[in-house]
């Protein structure tokens, strides 16, 4: 027997090594587990055996991810697949250090690119091409305490900005140090709330027919939403939770605010920790007749180059089990990401499933519902993350009563423009 075992040794050759692929990730806590266990499935499917294994890795928040990923390309370094927040599709795509995801896609007739949902699948489109394949997508929308709304004579959430301003005296109780509503103080919700107007946030198109030269903040929709949000917080309406995303679940989740916004992904921790009944509408607007909608949220999976080119591929066949039905529903389930899959909702659907959670109903349908135009299809630029900054800079001032609303916006605007005109240059010779 061991005369045997060994000469199919000799005969096979020696056993090769999988090749290892290095996937660098910013999800945390309970969904980096989640991550852990799909990148454990991957490496114990058979066909992965001897062949590739993923090896996962934390590299920080977003934005950290995004500056450690720059640092390892200038020393040709960095993972095979990178995760990467939506906001930085169009520096990927100006590294000129991925292969767009559609090199694969169109070669690979088992991809089911007409399964993804198209509201999904445009934002991650540049010039009819897909670049990354849109992973943990989100979008915001309101939570509201059932019982708070009952107990004030409310039957349902607001639909637009004159029905919150309504209701938020019936919610508000000042002696008892209870609020309205809260979210926090992100560029996020500036971002959507201009695109559920039909309004866009860079010239021209958002950046989608061509490269963005011009913030468009201090147009109507940017006003209008940031005058609302002025006008709740002085009326002690709105509780004022600052920048990061917890307090705003803990306000909410403490009974302090009957409504919240925030994200789908939140849907199922948020339900589960209310001590009261929680639903979820979507997003109110100012005037439901103009076309609008959400952009979706989140983040993408990128492929990186590599000189060995059969590393692109292996690389391939982990983004596209990351694709799958059996994992986007593994995901959705266990994070309140929503699915990308229409073959995955339909299934979910039919098994009951958002009869039991329809809080994670709402963020698909608003998504679905959204009108497809550049508003809806999100902005792209180069400096997306100091544009962030720049609006929330003006957000903070406005609430202060330092600046008025049109003076904040438009100085945000100026700042972004330098910004956008210091990218752009440096692209364009670079």
């Amino acid at each position: 027997m061991k005369l045997l075992i060994l000469a199919s040794l000799i005969l096979s050759g020696p056993l090769q090594a999988a090749t290892t692929i290095q996937f660098w990730h910013s999800m945390s806590g309970p969904k980096a587990k989640v991550i852990d266990q799909l990148v454990a499935d991957f490496n114990a499917r058979a066909e992965n055996k001897g062949k590739a294994e993923v090896v996962a890795q934390y590299v920080g928040s977003y934005p950290e991810g995004v500056n450690k990923l720059r640092t390892a390309l200038i020393g040709n370094r960095g993972p095979h697949v990178a995760q990467i927040y939506d906001i930085g599709t169009q520096v990927m795509i100006d590294s000129n250090a991925v292969v767009p995801l559609h090199e694969f896609t169109s070669k690979d007739p088992s991809f089911a690119a007409e399964q993804l949902l198209p509201q999904i699948r445009r934002y991650y489109e540049v010039a009819g091409k897909l670049y990354s394949l849109p992973f943990a997508t989100s979008n915001p929308i309101i939570y509201y305490n059932v019982d708070a709304f009952e107990k004030a004579g409310l039957k349902s959430p607001p639909k637009t900005f004159a029905e919150l301003q309504m209701a938020c005296p019936k919610l508000t109780d000042a002696k008892k140090q209870k609020t309205c509503i809260t979210w926090p103080l992100h560029a996020w919700f500036f971002e959507e709330f201009v695109a559920r107007q039909g309004g866009e946030l860079l010239f021209p198109a958002n950046g989608r027919t061509a490269r963005a030269e011009k913030a468009l903040y201090s147009e109507p929709p940017g006003q209008r939403f940031v005058s609302l949000w002025k006008t709740l917080v002085d009326k002690g309406e709105f509780a004022n939770v600052g920048r990061g995303w917890q307090p705003a679940n803990h306000n909410f989740l403490a009974d302090r605010s009957a409504m919240m916004i925030t994200s789908t992904s939140d849907v199922f921790e948020i339900t589960n920790k209310a001590s009261f009944r929680v639903m979820t509408a979507p997003l109110f607007t100012f005037d439901p007749a103009v076309p609008g909608g959400t952009v979706v949220g989140g983040n993408s999976l990128w492929i990186l180059k590599r000189k060995q080119k059969e590393e692109e591929q292996l690389a391939y066949s982990f983004v596209r089990f990351m694709a799958s039905p059996s994992v986007q529903e593994s995901w959705h389930r266990n994070t309140g990401y929503f699915p990308i899959r229409q073959d995955v909702i339909d299934s979910l659907k039919a098994k009951g499933f958002y009869k039991k959670y329809p809080g994670a109903w709402t963020a698909i349908e608003q998504l679905r519902s959204s009108a497809e135009i550049p508003a809806t299809q999100g902005a792209l630029m180069g400096v997306f993350p100091q544009a962030r900054e720049y609006i929330e800079s003006a957000v903070e001032e406005v609430l202060a009563g330092q600046k008025a609303v049109e003076k904040a916006l438009k100085d945000a605007e100026d700042r972004t423009n330098k910004a956008l005109e210091r990218y752009n240059r440096l692209k364009q010779h670079g």
